[in-house]
């Protein structure tokens, strides 16, 4: 199955369609991030295909996971969505902001950087939405492998990866 296929799932598509009405009053805008959609596709089965090693499946299994549990979960991965996009993480990342910009300055990217941050934080797309799938899929399934992805992804700590899943856990039980 390909990229375009999983974006055009009628359970993906309704999720996020839902998960954008709860954020209309953020004044969303996507002009920031212009991606060639062909470039985005691949970046975001790379991530599928980086997860499903993590996890020790097949990348056809896991986006069969992802497919089953949208349509399964559909109010549990739009409650956790919303709910990740109105909290800021609990911990701060070894990296700024401005290192995470690649390097770009203020006037480059022709937006102050907290305004940069403040709209990423904000931004909901079909991307978004896999990625917090995937992220579900590894705290029900896959626990202890979702701490080294984090590790080496994300170059948090281990401690840091642990207090990561512990406040996704939190949500998770709070919903």
């Amino acid at each position: 199955m390909n990229i375009e296929n999983i974006i055009k799932n009628q359970d993906i598509l309704d999720c996020w369609k839902e998960i954008q009405k709860s954020n209309i009053d953020k004044n969303i805008s996507k002009e920031v991030f212009e991606y060639d959609i062909e470039e985005y596709h691949t970046f975001l089965l790379d991530e599928i295909v980086e997860a499903s090693q993590y996890m020790n499946m097949s990348t056809d299994t896991l986006i069969q996971e992802m497919l089953l549990f949208a349509k399964d979960s559909k109010s549990l991965v739009i409650n956790f969505s919303n709910e990740r996009l109105n909290k800021k993480i609990p911990f701060s990342s070894p990296l700024t902001y401005e290192e995470m910009s690649g390097g770009y300055t203020e006037e480059e990217l022709g937006i102050p950087y907290q305004d940069l941050e403040d709209e990423t934080d904000a931004i909901i797309d079909i991307g978004t939405l896999l990625t917090y799938l995937i992220d579900l899929i590894f705290l029900f399934k896959e626990e202890k492998n979702y701490i080294k992805y984090l590790i080496e992804k994300l170059c948090y700590s281990e401690i840091h990866a642990k207090e990561f899943i512990d406040y996704e856990k939190n949500i998770i039980e709070d919903l």
